[in-house]
């Protein structure tokens, strides 16, 4: 990449595609042997990977989709069958592609023999799975995470336990296996790894420069979210971390000529990446967002009780999963840390539970952090509900009050 450009690419982007290449084939590869899991991004896979069961991630899959920019057509699959394009574009796209896989060569994920959800992202995931259920014959099972209001009570970390340990026996009768403590404690121990690495490399972009912008920390984010748990995971974030490291000492910011520090929350849309892009030509680099940091909580135990006791907490206790006011000081604590000067609230039409209340939180944190922020509404995966010069021209407003 040329050296004109506003934005510095990561060298680490050569490995990671290598990663997400291996993934791809370890899932056909499962799929073909009979232990492939499809799970819902806020799933404990650490749990599934012990066990043998490979898991994948029609979240991922609908993010690639949404990248190669054909997202309206994909939902148009589903919407052909039927579904209202109201539905979560995630959900349009894995059910469409499910339907007309050889038409998504790059989006659509091999056959399952099983679905776990878990809705602590959102409630829209069990009947995604019933209807890929259908269509697949994999059994789906639900663990089911009520929402939390404040601390997790007695009462509901005992609950989210006996589903937890209902998960276990149903991958043990669906797949012929069980959970043996060594291995459990192995995967568990690389999973905690990746995440402290991860961690640290989102900590670095406390300093300014930047060393990451928030495209970069969106695509590197990938193997944190499906891999974690594999010693190929810890090895790339070991060389994140280094490269993130290396120009924090240098002074080499993601941005070549940062100006202006701001938050970003949200899902991004996948299909306008470039848009941050250019964004870093007017000197704008975004060191944090809500949506990279959610995937923090390290899963650390000495035998398996004590293991799943970390994985009933970290779990129910995921971003989404609280409420308001767990959003607002998650954001205020962000601008804080990592002193920004104003933040960018996307609101997508598709995810309802992340986009919930986002009106009243900008409101909220403005005052209490007495920077300022801007709304701009979209989705995620389907283009058609994008106005680029119009959320430009709110950008730009914004802008304009911090420089």
């Amino acid at each position: 990449m040329s050296d004109e450009k506003p934005y510095r690419r990561l060298e680490t982007q050569a490995l990671l595609q290598q990663i997400a290449f291996r993934h791809g084939l370890e899932a056909m590869n499962a799929s073909e042997e009979g232990n492939l899991a499809w799970v819902t991004s806020g799933f404990p896979v650490e749990i599934p990977f012990a066990m043998n069961v490979f898991p994948t991630y029609p979240e991922q899959a609908g993010a690639i989709i949404g990248a190669q920019k054909i997202g309206p057509e994909v939902c148009g699959y589903a919407e052909d069958m039927g579904y209202t394009q109201e539905l979560c574009s995630y959900a349009m796209v894995s059910i469409g592609s499910t339907d007309r896989p050889d038409d998504v060569p790059m989006g659509s994920l091999p056959t399952p023999q099983a679905l776990l959800a878990c809705n602590n992202i959102c409630g829209t995931v069990l009947k995604w799975y019933d209807g890929i259920s259908q269509m697949t014959g994999a059994p789906v099972y639900l663990l089911d995470t009520p929402p939390l209001e404040g601390d997790q009570t007695p009462h509901h970390r005992e609950y989210v336990r006996s589903g937890v340990e209902r998960l276990v026996e149903f991958l043990s009768t669906t797949f012929q296996t069980s959970l043996e403590e060594e291995r459990f404690r192995e995967v568990s121990e690389l999973s905690s790894k990746a995440i402290h690495l991860w961690t640290s490399a989102l900590k670095e972009c406390q300093k300014s420069p930047s060393p990451l912008n928030c495209a970069d920390r969106f695509l590197t984010m990938a193997p944190v979210v499906s891999s974690r748990g594999t010693e190929h995971c810890v090895e790339f974030y070991e060389a994140l971390l280094e490269e993130v490291q290396d120009r924090a000492k240098q002074g080499i910011g993601a941005v070549r000529e940062e100006k202006v520090r701001l938050l970003w929350d949200n899902i991004p849309p996948w299909f306008a990446l470039r848009f941050f892009n250019k964004l870093a030509a007017k000197g704008v680099v975004f060191p944090a967002d809500t949506y990279t940091h959610a995937w923090s909580g390290a899963v650390e135990g000495t035998d398996t009780r004590s293991i799943l006791d970390a994985i009933v907490d970290i779990y129910s206790n995921v971003y989404l999963n609280k409420g308001l006011d767990a959003k607002v000081d998650k954001m205020c604590q962000l601008i804080k840390d990592f002193d920004l000067d104003a933040f960018v609230m996307f609101s997508v039409r598709s995810c309802k539970r992340y986009s919930l209340g986002q009106y009243v939180s900008k409101e909220i944190v403005t005052e209490r952090t007495g920077i300022p922020g801007v709304v701009i509404e979209g989705d995620m995966v389907d283009s058609r509900l994008f106005n680029e010069a119009q959320i430009e021209t709110r950008i730009e407003a914004l802008l304009e009050m911090v420089t």
